[in-house]
């Protein structure tokens, strides 16, 4: 297979698609001549993704909508009219939201957002539009979860379980899927160049920083690149960068040098604040 077979001339819907990684998705899918579905909160964004994406290809179709993933009744009532009239041949499930801060520290309304949005977000947009994949046997759904959802690190108490449960969903939807000729991908990025990280970096505690610098931070269109080869070629764990590739590999393999390594990060910025 090729991209261009796999993703042009078909249908793609993403979510959180107005920034970030899911704006750097439609734009490559678009080059690569595939119509798109973009979805987010807010309006005004999607309008202006919207025409960031067509200046990419002009003869592609980019469709819009404004929706709140974590809403569970708009989001089985929009898109599941929305999977009736159009056959989504790749779905990513790329909405989420960030909040670090330490766990004594952070209000219980972050571990329900959080969970919300990343978690039950993911499960609300798969049960509207994977029937029709089923249906047609055909079709590829990613979700992106994140290095935290391999590597649980200092800060990250309420972002790392809610995308280990996309992580472990993923794994359990996998296997339920493929005899209906639906593909699941996974995808764990390390830290992204994007506006939601810029955001996170201004709560991000001393000893988080620490840790995630030990990882090379991403381009996003890197990170979409990685992405669309993964799912071209049928991988479904999908792990972009070297560094990322040689922490989740560490990870599996020696988990507690993995946690040395964090532990001494966390033990040299707090010496240092």
């Amino acid at each position: 297979m090729s991209l261009q077979s796999t993703f042009g001339g078909k249908v793609s819907l993403i979510t959180g698609g107005s920034s970030g990684i899911g704006l750097a998705l439609a734009k490559r899918i678009a080059e690569l001549g595939g119509d798109l579905v973009l979805v987010a909160r807010r309006e005004g964004p999607l309008a202006e993704a919207a025409a960031s994406v067509r200046k990419c290809n002009g003869k592609v179709k980019v469709e819009t909508l404004a929706l709140d993933v974590a809403d569970e009744e708009a989001v089985t009532r929009q898109l599941g009219a929305l999977a009736e009239r159009l056959p989504l041949q790749h779905v990513f499930n790329n909405a989420g939201v960030v909040m670090p801060g330490r766990f004594l520290e952070l209000d219980a309304k972050h571990f329900r957002d959080m969970m919300r949005v990343n978690y039950e977000g993911a499960v609300h947009v798969c049960r509207a539009t994977l029937p029709g994949m089923v249906a047609r046997r055909s079709g590829h759904l990613l979700n992106v979860s994140s290095m935290a959802g391999l590597i649980g690190i200092y800060g990250y108490t309420a972002y790392a379980a809610s995308k280990f449960a996309l992580a472990g969903f993923s794994q359990a939807l996998r296997a339920e899927l493929w005899p209906h000729g639906v593909r699941v991908h996974v995808c764990y990025p390390p830290d992204t160049d994007t506006p939601q990280l810029a955001f996170e970096n201004q709560h991000k505690p001393a000893e988080t920083k620490a840790i995630a610098g030990n990882v090379k931070m991403l381009r996003a269109e890197d990170v979409a690149e990685s992405i669309l080869k993964g799912m071209d070629a049928g991988t479904f764990e999908i792990v972009p960068g070297l560094d990322g590739k040689v922490s989740a590999l560490a990870q599996r393999i020696a988990p507690g040098l993995v946690r040395w390594v964090c532990d001494l990060s966390q033990k040299k910025a707090a010496a240092a604040s």
